[in-house]
């Protein structure tokens, strides 16, 4: 059975695409910033022109703007290829430039046994 979102506008996709996608820009503590609410308000006029059913639901996200309601919208909006795009990208993009992580956490967050010629912990100084 299809679903009622597959007929949505390119348009309204790529809004929400670009709110996940830029999340540090237009969110802020977990909640629309004013920029976030730009895009979302323009994304809500499409999407309501297009499906007149979801005002409400629309008009409730708009209100409180939190996170997880804008992520619950754009799983129904996009395909799950789209959505793991974008989840993927959140969690690469910053470490793109090392080849393998693995090697630069564990050299990052284990320091050596080298480093100390003691197994006791450091006492502080009066």
């Amino acid at each position: 059975m299809p679903s009622v979102m597959n007929d949505i506008g390119r348009d309204v996709k790529n809004l929400l695409r670009k709110l996940l996608l830029h999340r540090h820009e237009y969110f802020s503590g977990g909640f629309l910033n004013s920029d976030g609410r730009r895009v979302f308000e323009e994304a809500a006029r499409m999407l309501i022109h297009e499906k007149p059913f979801l005002k409400r639901r629309v008009r409730s996200i708009s209100r409180t703007g939190a996170f997880e309601d804008v992520l619950k919208l754009a799983r129904e909006v996009l395909t799950r290829e789209e959505l793991e795009e974008i989840i993927r990208s959140w969690y690469t993009e910053p470490y793109i430039r090392y080849a393998d992580l693995d090697d630069f956490f564990a050299s990052s967050y284990f320091p050596s046994g080298e480093a100390r010629s003691t197994d006791r912990m450091p006492s502080s100084s009066k």
